[in-house]
């Protein structure tokens, strides 16, 4: 954990949680991409989440969706989806959020999330597409922290060697205040926090997290 510089430590006064790509495909045991790793973090992820909204600050859940063509794919799941596997197509059961994160009587529409617009959940809470590894990557993201005036992200979400580990470099390259949470990314090993810390991301865990909340 790394909270003693003054440039790079995590303002939990205007922090703002971001949960990246935690849909039921890459999440739920029957999904077609699914790791364990993801099942396991969730429980924590929605804890945290829950605290986040007790506090009052943001929560953007980024989410992933492929047309199933695979022309909006990344490269290196093109060969995947043009051989038939359904993954995040919008409006499946895939592409939903996992339980527990959302209420589950929120209504999602797919086709305008394409559009880049932030689909709101509530005042302080919305769902926002990414067309690639970074929640940064052509998204509102950015704007939108500037918006809330959050000037520290908390990162969560699965699969840390792609998208979580991207959108947290992308943060940093905006010049905000990064925290990894060490129990609520998919895929994070020691050696990754090591690696975090050094670039000046502080690694917390949920219940760490929560108290500085509270």
């Amino acid at each position: 954990m790394r909270q003693n510089d003054p440039h790079t430590c995590p303002n939990f006064d205007a922090c703002a949680l971001v949960v990246i790509d935690m849909q039921n495909d890459f999440v739920h045991p029957k999904g077609s991409v699914s790791r364990p790793e993801a099942l396991e973090i969730l429980p924590a992820t929605v804890g945290l989440t829950e605290h986040f909204r007790q506090a009052d600050r943001h929560i953007i859940h980024v989410v992933r969706l492929y047309d199933p063509s695979g022309h909006k794919a990344e490269p290196c799941r093109r060969t995947l989806l043009e051989n038939g596997t359904e993954l995040v197509v919008p409006e499946t059961w895939g592409a939903q959020i996992a339980d527990g994160l959302i209420a589950p009587d929120a209504a999602i529409n797919h086709e305008e999330l394409y559009w880049g617009k932030p689909h709101p959940l509530s005042p302080k809470e919305c769902v926002l597409y990414k067309p690639s590894w970074s929640a940064f990557h052509k998204t509102q993201l950015e704007w939108h922290l500037l918006e809330a005036s959050a000037n520290t992200l908390v990162v969560t979400g699965t699969w840390f060697p792609n998208c979580v580990r991207q959108t947290i470099y992308d943060a940093m390259s905006c010049h905000l205040r990064v925290m990894a949470v060490r129990d609520c990314i998919a895929g994070l090993t020691d050696k990754d926090c090591a690696d975090l810390e050094k670039v000046g991301c502080s690694v917390m865990t949920a219940k760490e997290i929560a108290a500085q909340l509270k």
